[in-house]
């Protein structure tokens, strides 16, 4: 493949002072303060890694709506009476897109610039950085789960890893050890210890979709099982595009094992692997194999 352009970067630490005063506050503050820190660390890379497309949501009347689907790069038509609709509309439209629309259609699209500070290389840049710092975890044998900034071992970690300053691992069960505990896949995993303080049997649990630590642990364990466990969630928001209004309603969700592995012998085995002798796999395979052909056909001649 040939190298047609490239871009260098220069390496300077530009989110020391950022990020030192955001983790002092975190760790000294509580409720919705501890809260509006702790965002403003996690979110750091995803401002960074925005669109510079944006959506724009506008109401207008029904007779001016051949105008703007003319003019405009619209999304969405939301009916809202006999006279007024809302559309949703792309902003910052890469400017070649528009110029190739306006010569093969005969329109007469335009932009509308907005600022969007982006910048997808500090945004790669932090989280490269994470997957470095946490590599000699994922790479250890001892480690059973582990998520973005956080592991469950087996065995105790080297007392130079732990503390609480930036860049160590915090002992989040303060010394208590976790007595059973299951993994059943990403964000899916329950596990129960003893509190040495309060000498109680402390179940935690995590499963996107649900909030944290309401499943007990023979729901987790008969999740492990195969069985689909529904919870009711209460107090979810809603927003009517129709008549612009905003409904709180409670909602059940039934919970499930992750299925994409399968746990043999504790190695977690991929369920699809692909069988060429078999027609239907065979199919699948050269589908997927096509389709990343076409993406990289399309890489080389944008």
């Amino acid at each position: 493949m040939k190298l047609i352009k490239g871009y260098e970067f220069s390496k300077i630490s530009l989110f020391d002072k950022y990020v030192e005063h955001f983790y002092n506050k975190k760790k000294t503050a509580k409720g919705a303060s501890r809260f509006i820190a702790k965002m403003h660390l996690n979110q750091l890379y995803g401002v960074f890694g925005r669109k510079q497309e944006t959506l724009e949501t506008i109401n207008i009347y029904n007779k001016d709506l051949i105008k703007y689907l003319t003019t405009r790069i619209v999304k969405a038509v939301i009916h809202i009476n006999e006279d007024i609709s809302t559309i949703l509309m792309l902003s910052n439209i890469n400017s070649d897109i528009l110029n190739e629309l306006n010569s093969s259609l005969d329109t007469n699209l335009y932009n509308h610039r907005s600022d969007v500070k982006s910048n997808v290389a500090l945004a790669a840049a932090v989280t490269a950085y994470g997957r470095i710092h946490m590599i000699d975890f994922i790479l250890n044998n001892e480690v059973a789960y582990i998520d973005t900034d956080s592991v469950f071992t087996t065995h105790l970690l080297d007392e130079s890893l732990i503390g609480k300053d930036l860049g160590l691992m915090k002992d989040e069960l303060e010394g208590n050890i976790i007595e059973e505990a299951y993994f059943l896949g990403i964000k899916q995993y329950g596990y129960h210890y003893n509190d040495s303080v309060s000498q109680s049997n402390i179940m935690k649990s995590v499963f996107a979709g649900v909030p944290r630590d309401c499943l007990n642990f023979k729901e987790v364990t008969s999740i492990f099982e195969g069985e689909i466990i529904t919870k009711n969630v209460p107090s979810r928001f809603y927003k009517c595009l129709k008549d612009l209004n905003i409904s709180i309603k409670d909602i059940k969700i039934d919970i499930s094992k992750n299925n994409d592995k399968i746990l043999l012998n504790n190695d977690y085995i991929p369920m699809n692997i692909y069988n060429l002798n078999h027609e239907l796999d065979n199919r699948s395979f050269f589908l997927k194999l096509k389709n990343r052909f076409i993406l990289l056909i399309k890489l080389y001649f944008k």
